[in-house]
Formats: structure tokens, C-alpha cells, sequence
């Protein structure tokens, strides 16, 4: 397999000598792999294209001496390996000041033609609902704007309160504000190229009209209310529940409507495991929502943007299929599984 023309050492990878002729590409055991029996120009040149990106990999090979010959057998090693990608044309509107740029490198990582950047247009396209606005909600937010998601809709009418400030979000000025409105203003100054709207709607389910959105984050207090998801589960949008309880918080599971076990699915699951649990989950959510502490809501909402991107760039959230425990002191997420209940039917089980 030849390598096709105009390419370019994958962006980020960094090209380390070994000694004795062989050089190592990468530091990542998922693709890092060694060459070996080079020259020392062609440990140059490999250096060369890593560090020179203005400078094309068949011009650094000429000046560093290495034949044509040798030099497109070692192209086709790199390129089989993954390492040699196509050098990108424009994409989108994505500029070196957009929201989420930053992160193109390491976008480009997990894509076979490195182009970060058009996993960056793609979120730029993406509109996400998020429900609940306390320092956790709000968080999620953020990271999602800086992630370069294009739109978000919010809901959440209740006034920001003293305990919701901090961790770079709401501020002071916002207490007795709706939280929705105080993070759109927010939003409005740390990322005024996102789309933000807030939803006052009373449209049933997790409170907001779903049915041009891509994902939706529910943070709730204490214990999922399976009724807020139904709507969601009906026009088959993804959705992530993120409960805050005392110590901890469980993010998941992500719900992939008939592909995935849902919210229902863990409730009835609790239910086998205790019977007296819906006695107790009614309880739960009459109690008030609990403060959202500075460590656990900062990790649950890196934990729960990262499974929303996760969705949007295509690939498999960690949480469908498992809830996401994070609990003081640790502080590090623990994957429980969540198991299609055969008594829901929000999937077809095999006979």
C-alpha cells in the first residue's frame, strides 16, 4: 500500500531516539511503535518532520540525504502504522480563536486522518440541552462551550443561590438571578461564539423541547426520576442523568434510546435489589437538592462532558451501559454496569 501524496507527520507525535538506529514514534502505548535499522539521516529526518511543519516530508528528506528509494519505504511504514496523514484543507470556520481549536492536536489523535479540526466543525454544528444549573450543571456548560459545541439550551428557573458560586462559574452577582439566564450571561462573556438559549418552556420530561437537539445532560438531586426521561426515550434523543447525592455523584448511564439501558432500566433494577426502593426514591426527591462540593462537582462535570463529546465525535460513551460513581475521598470515577431491565422494554432483549 503506497502512501498517497501531500502528507505529513501526524501533528502532536513526537519522534524520540532510541539509540542504535531505531527511533520511536509516539508515547501513547495505543499506537506508539519503533523503527528500526535507520540511518543516522533518517533518524534526522524523522526528527526533522516532527519539529518542521512548514518544511514537506520529501523536502526534509532531500536535505537530510536520504535516497527516494529508502525514503518512501519508511513512508510506507509511517503511513501503515498511522503515523503520515493527509495535510488538511480548510475546514469549516474553525480558526486558531474559536472555542475548542486548542484541542485540535489531540482530536486529531484519535481519528485515522488526524483532522482535529473537523471533529472541531462537526461540534460546532452540535446543540446540547442541559438541565439543572447548580455549580455542577453550569460547569458542564462551560466545558462544553470550550470544547467548541456550537449551541446549548439551558433550563433551570431556579435563583442561583450563594452555594452555587465558584469553580469559575457563577459569580456573586448572580445569586437571586434564574440560573439559566445567569449562565447565558455568563456564557455571553466567556464564549460569545456559542449559541445559548434558555428554555422556559413547561414542555413535560426534563423540561425542556428536545426535538433539535443532539444530547441532553439531566443534573438531578438524590435519586432519577424515570419520568422526566420518558419524552426523551420517545423521540430517541441521547440523554445523560447526572444524580448529586450526598458524598458522591453517579453520572450515567448515557441513554442511547433502543440501544441502550435507560433510566427506567436502573430504577427497576434498585427496586429488585430492595424492595422498599421506590418507597425511599419518592422520599428522595422531596428532599432538598444538596450543595454540590467543589471536587466532586468538578470531576462529575469533566466525567459528564467528556461522555457528551464522546457522543458527538462518534464514538462509544464509557457510560452507555454504566453508571459512573464518583465518591470523596477518591475522587476517580467507578463504572457499575446498567444492564437493559427485561420488565422496561426500552430495548429488545434476545429471547
Amino acid at each position: 500500500m503506497k502512501p498517497p501524496p501531500l502528507l505529513r507527520l501526524r501533528p502532536g507525535t513526537p519522534v524520540l531516539s532510541r539509540g542504535g538506529g531505531q527511533v520511536q514514534c509516539g508515547s501513547d502505548p495505543r499506537w506508539s511503535f519503533v523503527l528500526s535499522g535507520l540511518t543516522p539521516g533518517e533518524e534526522t529526518w524523522l526528527e526533522e518532520i516532527a519539529e518542521r511543519r512548514h518544511v514537506t516530508v520529501e523536502q526534509s528528506a532531500a536535505r537530510c540525504g536520504v535516497p527516494a528509494e529508502r525514503r518512501d519505504e519508511i513512508m510506507t511504514a509511517l503511513f501503515r502504522a498511522g503515523v503520515l496523514v493527509p495535510v488538511p484543507g480548510t475546514v469549516g470556520v474553525v480558526t486558531a480563536q474559536a472555542d475548542g481549536a486548542a484541542d485540535a492536536t489531540v482530536l486529531g489523535m484519535l481519528r485515522p486522518d488526524g483532522a482535529g479540526l473537523a471533529t472541531l466543525a462537526d461540534r460546532a454544528r452540535r446543540v446540547v440541552g442541559i438541565v439543572g444549573l447548580g455549580r455542577l450543571g453550569t460547569a458542564v456548560a462551560l466545558h462544553l462551550a470550550t470544547a467548541g459545541v456550537g449551541g446549548l439550551l439551558l433550563h433551570d428557573p431556579l435563583p442561583v443561590q450563594v452555594t452555587d458560586v465558584g469553580l469559575g462559574g457563577l459569580r456573586a452577582v448572580d445569586v437571586g438571578q434564574a440560573r439559566d439566564d445567569a449562565v447565558r450571561s455568563l456564557l455571553a462573556e466567556r464564549s460569545p461564539r456559542v449559541t445559548v438559549r434558555v428554555d422556559s418552556s413547561r414542555a413535560g420530561g426534563a423540561g425542556l423541547d428536545p426535538t433539535d437537539l443532539d444530547v441532553v445532560v439531566v443534573t438531578e438531586p438524590h435519586a432519577a426520576h424515570p419520568a422526566r426521561y420518558r419524552r426523551l426515550l420517545g423521540l430517541g434523543v441521547p440523554h445523560l442523568p447526572v444524580v448529586v447525592r450526598e458524598a458522591d455523584v453517579v453520572v450515567g448511564p448515557f441513554v442511547r434510546p433502543g440501544r441502550s439501558a435507560c433510566v427506567t432500566c436502573v430504577d427497576l433494577a434498585h427496586a429488585d435489589a430492595d424492595r422498599e426502593w421506590p418507597a425511599l426514591a419518592t422520599q428522595l426527591r422531596k428532599v432538598a437538592e444538596p450543595t454540590h462540593e467543589a471536587t466532586l462537582a468538578a470531576v462529575a462535570a469533566a466525567t459528564a462532558a467528556g461522555q457528551v463529546l464522546a457522543q458527538l465525535d462518534g464514538h462509544r460513551p464509557a457510560a452507555v451501559g454504566a453508571c459512573l460513581e464518583i465518591s470523596l475521598p477518591a475522587g476517580l470515577p467507578r463504572a457499575r454496569p446498567a444492564e437493559p431491565h427485561p420488565r422496561c422494554g426500552c430495548v429488545v432483549l434476545p429471547a
